[in-house]
């Protein structure tokens, strides 16, 4: 059975739907995959990390960097991780980093199109820029 390459950066990311910065996390995770380096960067599974799944696990630990981008102060992807004890190497949290505002309960789409563009260029900078 072949291998399976792991990435080097690990990108976890909130996408919770109850808000606008919920959803906006996973839209710009996904859009910045577009255009990322796929040997280098992978988008990796918050929600089996929450549900114990050891491939997951084993996965995240080989990742060299732990990216993690969290909608709010509420920092649940952050959360997740920590408390499954994954250290985390980057974050970016859309209200407190880049003072994007959280619309809702029950806005998930009610985000601007150049907060997205900006949170992609955000996520971008966190994978290309070197661990200290």
């Amino acid at each position: 059975m072949k291998e399976e390459r792991v990435p080097e950066n690990a990108i976890f990311c909130c996408f919770g739907c109850m808000s606008s910065v919920g959803t906006l996390t996973g839209v710009a995770v996904l859009e910045t995959y577009r255009k990322l380096d796929k040997e280098k960067n992978g988008l990796f599974c918050t929600s089996a990390i929450a549900a114990g799944v050891p491939k997951h696990r084993k996965t995240t630990e080989q990742a060299k960097n732990i990216i993690v981008v969290d909608g709010c102060y509420n920092k649940c992807a952050t959360k997740i991780l920590e408390k499954d004890g994954i250290k985390i190497d980057k974050t970016l949290n859309l209200l407190k980093d880049l003072k994007i505002p959280k619309i809702g309960p029950f806005k998930p789409l009610d985000y601007k199109e150049e907060d997205l563009e900006r949170t992609v260029n955000e996520i971008i900078k966190l994978c290309e820029e070197e661990t200290k």
